[in-house]
């Protein structure tokens, strides 16, 4: 972890701390602290900022969401690397744009209906799952946090999307694909293939669709960081960075 000017290479930045200055000096001065916060894949914003010249798109992101506040750990989205989102919200909220990306490629890919049928929330304290068609929840050990966050995640879903339908746009969906990232999905990928044209198109499928996996590599690298005791994060950031979070939908997808 480094204190340098605003990396340009993503890599470099793929978490980020923001520390008011004292507190990075007391790193400097007690012993073995400074050593806790070197980690080559994530920098230590100063606080307050201290720009010069052009300011780096990312760091720009950053400041308009007014998420440069001490104390705040940052994770870096996979599907763009200048959004970053603060580290207790980062799982849901990654799981929905992955969401809203593959709808989106449903949509390129010519479908009439995209319907989600189940979604699935597993940590290491159990397993929740909400039966979207019955509305029921059903769970096993530790049944409270785990269904709580459920019940919020399935809240800010848009459980069913319609669209006109017609030919697939197969070049817009591996744009899209390729934007994001998100090529290395085999179901994604799957579904371009298979409306890629033929005398048997595809008419509908169903799929269970992983929203977690793209980021977990950003994640762990935040769940690595011996951060020193003195920088108070919210117990809301230790708690999720221990669950690990993994959220699945089944999907239905109709053409």
């Amino acid at each position: 972890m480094t204190t340098d000017s605003f990396p340009n290479d993503p890599s470099r930045r793929r978490a980020v701390l923001v520390l008011q200055d004292h507190d990075i000096e007391r790193c400097n001065y007690e012993p073995g602290e400074a050593r806790k916060l070197l980690d080559e894949e994530a920098y230590v914003l100063p606080f307050p900022l201290r720009t010069q010249g052009e300011i780096p798109i990312a760091l720009q992101n950053i400041v308009s969401a007014r998420l440069a506040r001490p104390g705040n750990m940052l994770v870096q989205s996979p599907y763009d690397d200048n959004f970053y989102e603060e580290a207790a919200l980062a799982p849901q909220r990654f799981a929905l744009a992955k969401h809203m990306y593959f709808s989106t490629l449903c949509m390129h890919l010519g479908a009439k209906e995209v319907t989600v049928e189940q979604i699935d929330l597993s940590t290491r304290s159990g397993k929740s799952t909400l039966n979207v068609k019955g509305s029921r929840l059903g769970a096993n050990t530790q049944l409270d946090v785990t269904t709580e966050e459920l019940e919020k995640f399935s809240a800010q879903m848009h459980l069913r999307d319609e669209f006109e339908g017609g030919a697939a746009d197969v070049v817009a969906a591996e744009e899209l694909l390729r934007r994001t990232g998100l090529g290395l999905d085999q179901n994604m990928r799957a579904l371009v293939e298979m409306r890629r044209g033929g005398t048997n198109p595809l008419k509908s499928r169903k799929i269970v669709l992983s929203l977690s996996n793209e980021a977990k590599s950003n994640l762990n690298v935040v769940g690595r960081l011996s951060v020193p005791k003195f920088v108070k994060l919210s117990a809301e950031y230790d708690r999720i960075v221990k669950e690990n979070q993994e959220y699945k939908l089944t999907v239905e997808v109709r053409f």
